[in-house]
């Protein structure tokens, strides 16, 4: 319950900021986690600076794993794909050895496939930690 409350607490004038002052129409957020949409990648990469920014003077940072995706790769966001399913184990060796064979093919580039292994890779750390 305490972290609910820090994030609401810490986090609520980001979420203002990224509303009014960027501008940010497409906007969600669960506790530290949030997803920003926007159709320009080069206004999201001034977004995330200014995010940064902005949480310096909280004494807040973002954590490695924030990056800009197209939201045609695949990403998993509170554990879920885009499609809103949870990403499952078995289904992860399974979509992981798909990319991989995509990916030594050249049906999809590096990135996509790297993008892939480390959502799932992340998922499942987080998974371990919570059993």
């Amino acid at each position: 319950m305490t972290s609910q409350v820090l994030a609401i607490f810490y986090l609520n004038d980001m979420d203002h900021f990224i509303k009014e002052k960027l501008k940010i129409k497409y906007y969600v957020r669960y506790q530290d986690d949030f997803l920003l949409f926007h159709e320009s990648k080069q206004y999201l990469r001034y977004c995330l600076e200014e995010i940064k920014k902005f949480l310096k003077k909280e004494n807040l940072v973002l954590n490695q794993k924030s990056r800009i995706y197209k939201s045609t790769n695949n990403f998993l966001f509170l554990g879920r794909d885009r499609n809103g399913r949870y990403a499952k184990y078995r289904d992860v060796k399974r979509k992981i050895r798909k990319k991989k064979y995509l990916y030594e093919t050249g049906k999809i580039n590096l990135m996509s496939y790297m993008t892939t292994r480390m959502c799932y890779s992340n998922l499942l750390k987080r998974e371990i930690k919570d059993s």
